[in-house]
């Protein structure tokens, strides 16, 4: 796909082609859609366990257009995930109609998993392949 763009919460651009090298864990979502809410503390927990890694990086994308209500929503939730804002076209090989949609990428920027709707992120074989994907030399 053609590059993809982010904004995150200081206003800078995040680009997926920046983060070639690093296994990307990006998660479309919204303050309103109910099964995105109901998977937050499974994301947390697995952003809790490779947040520090410098091979992998969070994106936890708001499709609700308002990045101030998305902060705010997780501030009072207690999480800690980096959100943005898309800043250019998103490709339908990342998120299509349904949210939550969760998209794996791995060092060589290949997609190696995608799931619509919601899910438990901090189970064990997400979490081992998470780790071999973190450990990949490219």
């Amino acid at each position: 796909f053609d590059e993809v763009i982010f904004k995150d919460s200081t206003g800078a651009d995040v680009s997926l082609s920046a983060l070639k090298g690093q296994v990307v864990f990006l998660n479309f979502w919204a303050t309103w859609c109910g099964p995105c809410v109901q998977e937050m503390p499974s994301i947390q927990k697995l952003y809790n366990q490779f947040g520090t890694d410098k091979n992998v990086k969070f994106l936890m994308v708001d499709m609700d257009g308002d990045l101030k209500k998305s902060l705010k929503f997780m501030q009072r939730k207690q999480y800690t995930m980096p959100v943005v804002i898309p800043a250019s076209e998103m490709p339908s090989a990342l998120v299509g109609a349904a949210i939550p949609t969760t998209v794996v990428i791995n060092k060589a920027g290949k997609i190696v998993f995608r799931l619509e709707g919601g899910a438990d992120y901090n189970n064990e074989q997400f979490v081992s392949m998470m780790r071999k994907l973190s450990a990949e030399k490219i």
